[in-house]
């Protein structure tokens, strides 16, 4: 297996769009930066990006979801 063929992919747009919560309000009420949550959402450079454990967190809780929900590891495009 090619680690390299891999990268780690965020589910956020999805499970905003599924909620109708907006990038703002989503930054405001875990009190993370927007810029951090749009790159996430849009897998911004995912293959170099440190996610805190704290935002993780932060993220699983206030969707209810389990890390699993929130990443899916996929086959580069």
């Amino acid at each position: 297996m090619e680690f390299n063929d891999y990268t780690l992919y965020c589910n956020l747009d999805t499970i905003l769009k599924e909620r109708g919560i907006s990038v703002l309000k989503l930054s405001k009420e875990i009190g993370h930066r927007r810029s951090t949550i749009m790159e996430l959402m849009h897998n911004t450079n995912m293959e170099k990006k440190r996610i805190s454990a704290e935002l993780i967190m932060k993220l699983c809780l206030y969707f209810e979801v389990s890390p699993n929900d929130l990443f899916d590891v996929r086959r580069k495009e």
